[in-house]
């Protein structure tokens, strides 16, 4: 297939033929080169505001990619953000626990040294109760011959 060569509007207003004989209406012909002249302006006004549409959306379509883009990477870092959030508030977490747990045990060992103490103090007081109730009895009978000493006397 030949290409054709692009013709303006005016081309073909200006476009002369060869007068021959037998030939063509010549003003049939001018009125249809006129017909086709104003087509081809048509469509050159056609094409050239479907260019500038074009690249009109073009120009749309790089901004919306770039856009695209952007919330691409802030989606990226966002969900950066949140995963680095969670791992500090897990490591967070982990010590609160571990923390928690040692003063856990420390109370318990404290707990645990105090009832051993109370467990002393008991055994004391025991023994010291012991004591007291020998002490007391040796007292009554101390008390007891002398009463009776006294009572034997009179």
């Amino acid at each position: 297939m030949e290409t054709m060569e692009s013709f303006s509007p005016a081309d073909i207003r200006q476009k002369q033929f060869t007068v021959v004989r037998k030939g063509y209406d010549p003003a049939e012909v001018r009125s249809f080169l006129e017909q086709v002249a104003d087509q081809a302006a048509a469509w050159q006004q056609e094409n050239s505001v479907l260019r500038a549409d074009l690249e009109r959306q073009r120009g749309e379509l790089q901004e919306f990619k770039k856009r695209e883009q952007l919330l691409k990477d802030t989606l990226i870092n966002a969900q950066q953000v949140i995963e680095a959030m969670k791992a500090n508030a897990q490591k967070e977490a982990e010590l609160i626990v571990h923390e928690a747990e040692g003063k856990a045990e420390k109370i318990l060992q404290e707990a645990f040294a105090r009832q051993g103490r109370v467990r002393q103090d008991i055994d004391e007081l025991k023994r010291l109760k012991v004591t007291l109730a020998a002490q007391v009895r040796g007292v009554l009978e101390t008390h007891q011959r002398l009463l009776a000493e006294i009572e034997a006397g009179e």
